[in-house]
């Protein structure tokens, strides 16, 4: 797992919109309606929040990412993108999107890439590939500022630490 200091990657990936999940029927995605992630371009408009999870649709990763949407609206004040990654298809994560009303995209790193260049995949057993619980604040120069992994009975960080992170990024 990358750490504080570190040098984030670049990566690229697809991601789900809310605005592709919202004018587009659950059922009826298309490669139109993916966009792309580029985290060094996002990286243009402020610090980026990336909360990794197993994946939509399960129990725990549901109310993890339930309570990102809900923490995201009070970041309203502060300058920083979220986005939730797993290694679920850009198709799932736009239904995922508009079931739950997210309000932040979600990467797919279905091609395991992302998941791997974080250091954060789930190294074998049943579940080999897909990530493991974890959030990383990248700071707009590229430097990982922030990391939390997941203990045996977390699942969300402390996020009034995160908005630390975010803060003292927003200020460089």
């Amino acid at each position: 797992m990358l750490d504080v200091g570190d040098d984030a990657p670049d990566v690229t990936a697809p991601l789900a919109t809310p605005e592709a999940a919202a004018t587009t029927d659950r059922g009826s995605y298309t490669a139109a309606d993916v966009s792309e992630f580029d985290l060094g371009a996002a990286l243009d408009g402020g610090p980026v929040v990336l909360a990794f999870y197993p994946g939509v649709y399960s129990r725990t990763c549901t109310e993890e990412l339930c309570d990102l949407r809900d923490w995201k609206a009070d970041l309203s004040d502060l300058d920083a993108q979220v986005y939730g990654v797993s290694v679920d298809s850009p198709w799932s994560l736009l239904a995922f999107v508009d079931e739950y009303d997210l309000q932040y995209p979600l990467v797919s790193g279905f091609n395991n890439h992302v998941i791997r260049d974080f250091g954060v995949r789930w190294p074998d057993g049943p579940l080999a590939g897909i990530a493991t619980r974890a959030v990383f604040v990248v700071d707009p120069d590229g430097t990982v500022s922030y990391t939390w992994a997941a203990g045996e009975d977390e699942r969300f960080p402390d996020t009034e630490a995160i908005e630390a992170a975010i803060a003292d990024a927003s200020a460089e």
